[in-house]
């Protein structure tokens, strides 16, 4: 980003060439910094004779953007004394439920940093026809999932001996927190997350189901980069992901609530829950490529570390953020903690890489250090 120069100038740099190029249906884009918010709408929404681009109030769904409101309601029930971080599966489950002894030990901390060795998905034969289906159609990967399936599944499930496990990313684990939520707390999952989260910042389009108003604004999701064998640009619905896997997946939201999610977590909002959701920021797990907080991913840019790109020479530069892909839909929301800046991006395509949240993340940063970062219409 060039030194004040416009905020808008940089996104259309980022977004415009890739609507340009067919890669991206539509996009609305979020800035916050802490004099505020702006957001820019590229493309076209998708809708049937709506030529109109995405805006702030444009409802996507936001795939595992999801999972930051699983460790959130986790960490705020931890501080409430509702729930440790030290509780087992075997322990919450009612008695009749049986799983594995690997799958009993289970701790909710080990749920929520991904570290208990639970797979991505369940490694069965349904799940590759499934998958095969997915890659023709666009249709749900995860519909033959529900609550019965998953516990007959975890009841023959063996993990690695624990001084194997690593990291590794798991849809099923998100899931299955959720439900232990829902089962130790005795109340829905989606209600809780509405009373402890959407309410308090006045997310009003932050949920898991939409009403008759909100399908009008929902944006129609496209094919991407996946799924391989459907056209780029062809419509695929959203999914409905099913009461067990709904939280891992299946939030609904806008560039505007995301926004306001941010702004909370960097301190911004002014809201009581400002710094009970700083402490999902903490490091959990140390990889070698990232760090692992809660629900949140940690990237780091070093002045140390000659930049693999000419967008990464931000020296000092700490990204706190989350990806999400879903149906015909890619989301991410980024922040810099230190600088008090963030970026939401909301595509109605389904591609895997980022080209647009940490780039100008990063350049918001580099601009911060220099010459400070100008709004539209700045000099």
């Amino acid at each position: 980003m060039r030194a004040g120069g416009p905020i808008k100038a940089e996104v259309d740099r980022l977004a415009q060439p890739l609507i340009d190029r067919g890669e991206l249906c539509g996009a609305v884009v979020g800035v916050v910094t802490p004099e505020g918010t702006q957001t820019f709408g590229y493309g076209r929404t998708g809708r049937p004779n709506d030529p109109a681009p995405p805006a702030g109030d444009s409802i996507f769904q936001v795939g595992s953007v999801s999972k930051l409101f699983v460790a959130s309601l986790l960490s705020l029930l931890v501080q409430e004394g509702v729930l440790s971080y030290d509780e087992t599966v075997r322990r919450i489950l009612p008695p009749e439920v049986e799983v594995s002894e690997d799958v009993g030990e289970l701790t909710l901390y080990e749920l929520v940093t991904n570290t208990g060795g639970l797979p991505r998905q369940p490694v069965k034969i349904v799940q590759s026809r499934y998958f095969a289906r997915y890659l023709v159609t666009g249709k749900n990967l995860y519909a033959y999932i529900d609550r019965k399936y998953l516990y007959e599944y975890l009841r023959t499930l063996r993990l690695k001996p624990k001084s194997e496990r690593k990291y590794a990313y798991s849809n099923l684990g998100a899931a299955l927190l959720a439900d232990l939520i829902e089962i130790k707390t005795g109340r829905p999952f989606t209600e809780l997350v509405e009373e402890k989260i959407c309410r308090p910042l006045k997310l009003r389009d932050t949920g898991y189901a939409l009403d008759s108003e909100q399908r009008t604004r929902l944006v129609t999701g496209h094919a991407g980069d996946q799924p391989k064998f459907m056209l780029r640009n062809a419509p695929i619905a959203d999914w409905d992901m099913g009461e067990f896997m709904r939280p891992s997946g299946g939030l609904y939201s806008t560039a505007e609530d995301l926004m306001t999610f941010a702004r909370s977590n960097l301190g911004l909002l002014g809201s009581p829950l400002d710094s009970r959701l700083a402490e999902t920021h903490r490091v959990q797990i140390r990889t070698p490529g990232e760090d692992v907080a809660l629900g949140w991913i940690i990237n780091h840019f070093d002045q140390d570390q000659p930049p693999s790109t000419p967008e990464t020479d931000a020296s000092g530069t700490h990204l706190t953020y989350k990806h999400g892909m879903i149906a015909g839909y890619t989301a991410y929301i980024g922040m810099d903690l230190d600088r008090k800046l963030a970026v939401v991006v909301l595509c109605n395509n389904l591609n895997c890489q980022d080209k647009i949240g940490h780039n100008l993340l990063l350049r918001l940063a580099r601009a911060n250090d220099t010459s400070g970062i100008a709004s539209e219409g700045s000099p």
